[in-house]
This record gives C-alpha cells, structure tokens and sequence, in this order.
C-alpha cells in the first residue's frame, strides 16, 4: 500500500491538469475498494463572490447527485457536519447511528442506500484556512475493510490531492484584513463569551466604544454578527481561545 501512496505521489507530480490530478486519485482510492468518489473545494472566507474558487469532481451516481443538489441536501448533511469537525474519516452510517435524526439526514441516508451505497466515508482536508475541501468514498459490493495504517494513507493522499489542485489552478487565496489591534482584543474577548459591557470595563473604555470598535471589525471581516466575525477569526488565526 505505501508503493500505491507513493505512485499516487509522483502521478501528482506530473499531473498538468486537475482532470488528470483526478483520474490518478481515482486510480489510488480503487486500490483501496473505493467504488465511487467526490472530491469539492470550498472558497476562502476572503473569497470575493466573482473570484471564488472552488473545485467539484465527483463519480457519485448522476441520478443522486441531482438529488442531493436539487433538494440542497448539502446544507443539512451531518455527515459534513461532523467531518468538518473531526480529524479523522467519518463513517457515512455510524454518522446516521450517532446523531439526532431530522427529516433531511433521514432523507439523505436514504438517497444514499437508494442510489446503492453499502458502505462510505467521508474525510476533511484542511489548508490555511482551516477547512478546505471534502472528499468522499463509497461503496456498492460490501462494507470497506480499512486498517487504521490504510485511512491514514486515503488521508494523505486527500491532502495531496488538494494541494496539487490549488497548484494546478495557481491560486493564492485571499490574505485575511488587517486588524487593528484593539479589534482584535476585543475579538478576543467575544470569542471567551464577554459582553460589550464587561469588555468594556476590563479594557476601560465605554460600552459604546467597544461596540464601534466591534462593527468596524465586522466591516473588515464581512461578519453579519458576533459569532460569525468569531468563527472567521479564529479560522484564520487572528484571534485563539
């Protein structure tokens, strides 16, 4: 299997398109049993909306995908969900096993059992900023019968596949704003749970101060709310908890 890694490698290497990048990560994940696949990039935080890039390659069934779009299934997947939080490959039905059911999860794992899937996984990819792309593994003959050593080989070639993507399409993603630094002090605090107020007094300023202070962040971020100006900073690295 290492020998089957390392080809994977130098196929990469060579790759001159991100097509071909595909049909060679194709070529790895069949030596693992994986029977079909989707690989999608997600944009930067700092992407504007016309210059975004993101990548979708997917050997899913044509019918299931349109599915899955059509009913935009995509923004109540827990099994992204909970890749997006984890480290290591999610299990398609130990996901269904392991979280509150809601009519679009139900309807999700149906689709999948419909379109024939026996058994899959999905794995995240992280890049600069975090999260970066999802790659998905399925299968219609049985369930995988994968070693700890071998999802840990699927994973690095995930990242290598990814990596070689932004290479082949030359992209540098968009550096996060710059914040001042009492933005970012006083992002730091939100992200603890403080309130304008208590910010306020433990920095000695006024209440209104710190919520000008705050918008202007937001601004910047291009956060709607606290949370969503929290969650960007921490994904970038501007702040920690």
């Amino acid at each position: 299997m290492a020998e089957t890694l390392l080809s994977f490698l130098e196929q990469s290497a060579d790759s001159d398109s991100n097509e071909a990048l595909c049909h060679a990560f194709k070529a790895f994940v069949e030596t693992f049993g994986v029977e079909a696949f989707g690989y999608q990039v997600l944009p930067s935080p700092f992407d504007a909306a016309d210059t975004s890039f993101d990548f979708e390659y997917n050997t899913f069934p044509e019918a299931m995908q349109d599915v899955y779009f059509e009913e935009r299934l995509y923004d109540h997947d827990p099994v992204t969900s909970r890749a997006a939080t984890a480290l290591q490959p999610q299990f398609w039905f130990d996901v269904e096993q392991t979280t509150p059911g809601t009519r679009f999860s139900q309807r999700l794992f149906e689709l999948l059992r419909q379109s024939g899937f026996v058994d899959g996984f999905t794995i995240p990819v992280f890049g600069p900023y975090g999260l970066a792309a999802f790659v998905a593994c399925g299968r219609f003959s049985g369930a995988f019968n994968l070693t700890a050593i071998q999802l840990r080989m699927l994973q690095l070639g995930c990242q290598e596949l990814y990596s070689r993507t932004i290479m082949l399409r030359d992209y540098d993603a968009p550096a996060p704003p710059h914040l001042s630094e009492r933005e970012v002090e006083i992002l730091q605090w939100l992200a603890r749970g403080k309130s304008n107020a208590v910010i306020a007094a433990i920095l000695g300023v006024s209440p209104h101060t710190v919520d000008t202070i705050m918008r202007r962040a937001f601004v910047k971020l291009n956060a709607s709310n606290r949370i969503a100006a929290v969650l960007k900073a921490l994904r970038v690295g501007l702040i920690t908890f």
